[in-house]
């Protein structure tokens, strides 16, 4: 009994000193201190009249039903909400400007997070076996992409530029990922390969891409040797009918072709030593490359070659095809490529038996290049890798770290797997691409994007709409044959290098329209020329110009502002001195070669711009042009029309200045 009665006694003052303890251990809460904290700070910025108000002891919550999730962050980030608080320190501090309702949409539905922890452990810390831990700040833009879908999501520079690199990268290629559907391949159609390059090239190119071109999207598979001369071997086989040309050095020919390529201005799309677009494949070692009867075929019709490619059909004679071939081989030669060194790669090269192309075949396969490339013969063989629908919720204890040292969370393994594959494993197939550092967290921000989680509709984001755009008949012959849209956007679709072309017709001059077709120029001293010398017959003029009059229009836009055309003098003077001494006009645009250079000069603008669209740009210039640099003055319809008549009252700039 005694022992029984002891063990009572000892249990008892046990039980007292917990019951004791339990107040005072609620009483020091993490929270309460920080709240207490917080009311001192509120008194303080009352006595200095500002509006910030102390807060109740106790639990605060978010609780939103639509997302399901009840956040306690605002338990201890009081000032979340407080704008009179964005210098105070943490956890204080307010949040920044957002398009949100904090008490509305919560914390952890962008921050990530345990959103039901009230201790900063608890809520911040990375614990063992959390489900999903709080987002570093240079990953948070992924959260962005739970509900922003489109392309370019305002402000969240870092999930729109990675993005980008997913859809050029061609990552689609291999995996599944949402928003990202599996077009047409981008990259060149490998039938006739055979007949288009050099052996020597093509091996080379094979065993390190980057060696040749250092910004091509094409990554490198760290192929051995013989697996570079079996693909090599394979890729050799799948040839074309294309004639046989033989290139001449007469130097007259070469003259000639050196005057062609520069009238097509070919150096607005392809580089040539480090200098000139990057549109298309720099030609700076293409004689090296590129076989001269397969170069003479392709600038007769790029299309029959390559049904999906961008270049466009120039209307050159069969003459000065053969000269641009006589330039280009001669000017654009590789002087790496050594013919001796080329036939003994020929000569070890697998034999063009089944057994060895059955070997090229499967590695092509292997290596997915079906991805990128089209291949006849191996069409509807594309080996696939994992889905990536819901990466941004794998479960970390499902990821290989092998004996890397890492973080043992997701961003940390899907940084290293996109900047560095093979490290963990020689053997993976996910060949390397060169990302920088930069470009792999951009990535890795719009991986995390891709979520498990269901969003409720009213909390997406609208998806972009994109008018479908099927020009028929002649028009639509022309934007195939000169692909228009690979550098212009009409009705929204099509490319960003050049001015969109929805409204030309309210916008330009028919008869400016014609002869810059005739002879393009640059209308920016700034910037390299662009648009090509196609050689348009005066029938394809007619045809596109009489489209554009009748069909890409703005009614909302006048032609004719002023009577006859003619803007009034003292209108035009009233013009001029706003232009120089109210707006400042001349600080970037040029006449007669004086003011800045930021945009376009603006001599004899009359003769290229309709009045109408003149007044209706200088009243909002970002209603045509959304990312323009002009500012929008909010111009009054007084102003507005005496500085378009001062603009239409300009004569044109010498030919000599142009």
């Amino acid at each position: 009994m005694r022992r029984l009665a002891r063990a009572f006694c000892i249990s008892s003052v046990l039980f007292l000193a917990v019951y004791a303890v339990a107040p005072l251990r609620d009483y020091f809460q993490e929270w309460k201190r920080y709240q207490k904290s917080y009311n001192r700070l509120a008194d303080e910025k009352f006595r200095q009249n500002i509006p910030v108000r102390a807060t109740p002891i106790g639990i605060r919550q978010i609780w939103n039903r639509d997302l399901d999730t009840v956040d306690r962050c605002v338990t201890c980030h009081l000032g979340v909400d407080n704008r009179f608080l964005r210098d105070a320190s943490h956890p204080f501090r307010a949040h920044p400007v957002t398009p949100h309702k904090i008490g509305e949409t919560g914390c952890t539905v962008c921050h990530r997070g345990q959103s039901a922890a009230t201790t900063v452990r608890g809520a911040h810390g990375r614990l063992r076996w959390w489900e999903d831990p709080m987002l570093p700040s240079q990953y948070l833009q992924s959260s962005c992409g739970q509900c922003h879908a489109g392309s370019s999501v305002p402000e969240a520079w870092v999930l729109n530029a990675g993005r980008g690199l997913i859809e050029t990268s061609r990552c689609v290629g291999c995996h599944k990922i949402p928003g990202f559907a599996r077009r047409e391949p981008i990259a060149p159609d490998l039938d006739g390969i055979g007949s288009k390059v050099r052996p020597l090239w093509l091996f080379r190119w094979l065993k390190n891409p980057k060696d040749y071109l250092e910004r091509t999207s094409m990554p490198d598979f760290q192929l051995s040797d013989e697996q570079a001369r079996v693909l090599t071997a394979f890729l050799l086989s799948q040839k074309v009918s294309v004639p046989e040309a033989s290139v001449t050095s007469d130097r007259a020919m070469v003259e000639l072709g050196q005057l062609r390529y520069r009238e097509a201005r070919c150096i607005s799309c392809h580089a040539q030593g480090g200098r000139g677009g990057t549109f298309g494949p720099d030609l700076g070692k293409v004689g090296g490359k590129v076989r001269p009867g397969w170069l003479e075929s392709w600038l007769r019709d790029p299309k029959a070659l390559f049904p999906q490619t961008r270049m466009p059909q120039f209307s050159f004679p069969e003459k000065d095809i053969r000269a641009v071939v006589a330039y280009m081989e001669s000017e654009f030669a590789d002087s790496s490529i050594d013919d001796r060194q080329e036939q003994e790669l020929v000569r070890s090269l697998p034999p063009g038996s089944r057994e060895s192309l059955a070997a090229g075949q499967d590695l092509y396969h292997r290596l997915g290049c079906g991805g990128c490339h089209r291949l006849k013969q191996m069409e509807g063989q594309i080996e696939f890798g994992p889905d990536l629908t819901e990466i941004g919720n794998k479960d970390v204890d499902r990821l290989d770290f092998g004996n890397l040292r890492l973080e043992r969370n997701l961003w940390s393994w899907l940084f290293t797997k996109v900047k560095t594959p093979r490290t963990f494993g020689k053997n993976l197939k996910m060949p390397n691409f060169g990302f920088s550092d930069e470009q792999s967290q951009e990535i890795v921000v719009a991986l995390l994007s891709l979520s498990a989680r269901k969003i409720p509709p009213r909390y997406l984001a609208p998806a972009e709409k994109v008018s479908p755009l099927r020009p028929q008949g002649d028009f639509g012959k022309l934007l195939k044959k000169y692909e228009c849209l690979s550098c212009h956007t009409i009705h929204g679709e099509g490319g960003k290098l050049a001015p969109d072309l929805s409204i030309i017709g309210s916008q330009a001059r028919p008869q400016w329209i014609a002869s810059y077709f005739r002879l393009p120029y640059s209308l920016r001293p700034i910037l390299t020329e662009r648009m090509p010398l196609l050689g348009m017959s005066d029938q394809e003029i007619r045809t596109a110009v009489g489209y554009f009059q009748t069909v890409l229009l703005d009614d909302s836009i006048p032609q004719k502002l002023f009577p006859d055309g003619r803007p009034d003098a003292q209108q035009a003077a009233r013009g001029k001195e706003l232009y120089f001494n109210k707006y400042g006009c001349h600080a970037c645009h040029q006449i007669q070669t004086a003011g800045g250079y930021v945009g376009p000069p603006l001599d004899g603008i009359g003769g290229r711009l309709f009045s109408g669209y003149v007044l209706a740009y200088l009243k909002n210039p970002q209603r045509f042009k959304p990312a323009v640099r002009e500012p929008n003055y909010h111009l009054d319809d007084s102003d507005a029309r005496a500085l378009t008549a001062y603009l239409l009252s300009l004569p044109a700039a010498d030919k000599g200045q142009r």
